[in-house]
């Protein structure tokens, strides 16, 4: 994938074209230092972000009125993979760990379908054909995440104390 969402467009914000939005990024502060984003694969150039706890207000190049910013509505806000913020060591996009194999002991358990967040640590939906799992994402828990080949490596020992199976 070439580009990551970082947010989804709530509604129009007054009546030129300005568009609120609802972030999904860690960083929403990261907003203030946008150059372009990409909606429909479309690019506009950010003319304008102001921040607030639970949503950015975005001026966009080419929106000029509320008519036009109101079939933005629920569309994903995009940039490019290059674009990105850098993440710390031991951090990862949730884009790029769903998909990836997980591996114990090197016995492949399933595919992480899904990442839950819950505010305290994400947890990993694993889903192998006949069964599901879930396992927080804790460092202790993590011996290897390779995102370019989607593959996981899990420690087995804080696996067996943590791993939690779906009915």
């Amino acid at each position: 994938m070439n580009r990551y969402t970082i947010g989804i467009i709530l509604k129009p914000h007054g009546v030129r074209g300005a568009i609120k939005v609802g972030p999904m990024t860690d960083d929403v502060a990261r907003f203030k230092s946008l150059e372009k984003v990409y909606i429909d694969n479309k690019m506009y150039k950010v003319l304008n972000a102001q921040i607030s706890p639970n949503e950015v207000i975005l001026t966009l190049d080419g929106l000029t009125d509320r008519n036009q910013a109101e079939l933005f509505r629920n569309k994903e806000v995009q940039v490019e993979k290059a674009d990105a913020v850098k993440l710390q060591e031991g951090r990862y996009f949730i884009v790029d760990i769903v998909g990836c194999e997980v591996f114990v002991e090197d016995k492949s358990i399933g595919i992480i379908d899904e990442v839950l967040q819950n505010g305290a640590a994400d947890v990993y939906v694993i889903k192998s054909k006949d069964k599901e799992c879930m396992v927080p994402a804790l460092k202790k828990l993590l011996l290897n995440v390779d995102t370019e080949n989607k593959k996981m490596y899990l420690d087995k020992k804080v696996f067996e104390e943590v791993v939690v199976y779906e009915d």
